[in-house]
């Protein structure tokens, strides 16, 4: 089985200052319907942690690495805001190849939060997300890249995986496993962590 994954939930909303001149007072998040604040600059910092960074593209984003890198940003005792962050709903671990992984995936969606750039000619298969007069921030194969571009049009990932399963089988595409929301769950899953922690997507809740 392959190791579980620590991800963030709630789109970053920013910071908010009472006052001119005025430190933080907290930062704020959006997760579903809900606003919610963090005042705690060191529990924040581990929300924040949860982002894998773009600089460790083959890391695997687990509870230790979640609080190692927490403690570079001062936390002293990460792993108890982790729990409590896990419990709340904060973070979300799952298990790509779990049984109970579709229970995730019904149960969040995902929202692109940058723009399709398309591909090129000298990397046809592949297709960049970013900012429009920029670089790509990341190229991801076609597949994965049309799961994200239209993640947040279904009321959770799951019924992404399946309009799309349903949609490669009618259309009899050639490798058989793309008929299965499963297998595209699994795949979409391998670059979750890529496109959060390059904030090109974020984890919500599902629409009820």
């Amino acid at each position: 089985m392959t190791a579980s994954l620590i991800l963030p939930v709630g789109w970053y909303t920013g910071e908010f200052h009472p006052a001119v001149g005025a430190p933080v007072k907290y930062h704020s998040l959006s997760i579903g319907r809900l606003s919610v604040t963090i005042e705690d600059p060191k529990a924040f910092a581990v929300w924040a942690a949860a982002h894998r960074p773009l600089d460790r593209p083959e890391a695997t984003w687990d509870r230790a690495a979640v609080s190692e890198a927490a403690m570079r940003l001062g936390v002293t005792h990460p792993d108890r805001i982790v729990a409590e962050f896990l419990e709340d709903g904060l973070l979300v671990e799952v298990t790509p190849d779990a049984p109970d992984v579709e229970d995730f995936a019904r149960a969040h969606r995902v929202q692109p939060l940058m723009v399709s750039l398309g591909n090129t000619p000298e990397d046809p298969l592949r297709y960049g997300i970013g900012l429009f007069g920029t670089a790509p921030v990341l190229r991801l194969p076609a597949l994965a890249h049309d799961l994200w571009q239209w993640s947040s049009v279904g009321a959770s990932l799951w019924d992404v995986c399946q309009v799309f399963a349903d949609a490669g089988a009618e259309a009899e595409v050639a490798d058989t496993r793309e008929h299965d929301p499963r297998h595209l769950l699994r795949e979409f899953l391998a670059v979750l962590p890529l496109l959060v922690g390059a904030n090109a997507a974020c984890l919500d809740e599902a629409r009820r």
